[in-house]
C-alpha cells in the first residue's frame, strides 16, 4: 500500500503512464466524455468531490507543463477560474473556446477524471512535463 498521495489505483496507474506531453482532462459531472474514453468517475453526489480538491491531489503528483480551460470560464465563472490560476501560479495556462476545448479532450486526453463538480466550465486539461 502507498503511503501518501493519491491513493485511486486507477488514477496512479494513469499518472504512471504519463509522458511528456500527455493530457488527461479533469471535469465536472456534466462534461460530455466521449464513448470509449478512459473514465475515473469520482462524482459522488453534485459538488463532491469538488474540481479543486481533485486537481491539489494531482499537482502534488503529476509534474505539470500547461493546463488548457475555456475562455467561457473567466466571466462565467471567476471563483473557479481565480481558484484555478492561483493553484497553477507557475503553469503557462492557454484559453480557448468551450468547443474547442471539448474536441481537444477528445482528441488528445489520455484519460478523463470525472468530479462531482457542478459549476459552469469547471474542466481543465493538464499537459504532462517533465522533471528534467
Amino acid at each position: 500500500m502507498k503511503r501518501s498521495g493519491i491513493i485511486n489505483r486507477k488514477i496512479a496507474r494513469i499518472i504512471a503512464e504519463m509522458g511528456h506531453t500527455d493530457r488527461i482532462t479533469i471535469c465536472d459531472c456534466g462534461f460530455p466524455i466521449p464513448d470509449g474514453a478512459e473514465v475515473v468517475d469520482l462524482s459522488i453526489t453534485k459538488g463532491f468531490p469538488r474540481l479543486i480538491d481533485v486537481l491539489r491531489a494531482l499537482r502534488e503528483e503529476l509534474i505539470i507543463e500547461k493546463i488548457i480551460l475555456a475562455k467561457e470560464i473567466v466571466d462565467k465563472n471567476p471563483e473557479m477560474h481565480n481558484l484555478v490560476l492561483e493553484l497553477f501560479s507557475n503553469t503557462a495556462v492557454e484559453y480557448v473556446e468551450h468547443s474547442e476545448f471539448k474536441k481537444i479532450a477528445a482528441a488528445d486526453s489520455k484519460a478523463f477524471i470525472r468530479t462531482g463538480e457542478a459549476t459552469p466550465y469547471s474542466n481543465v486539461i493538464l499537459s504532462s512535463g517533465v522533471d528534467f
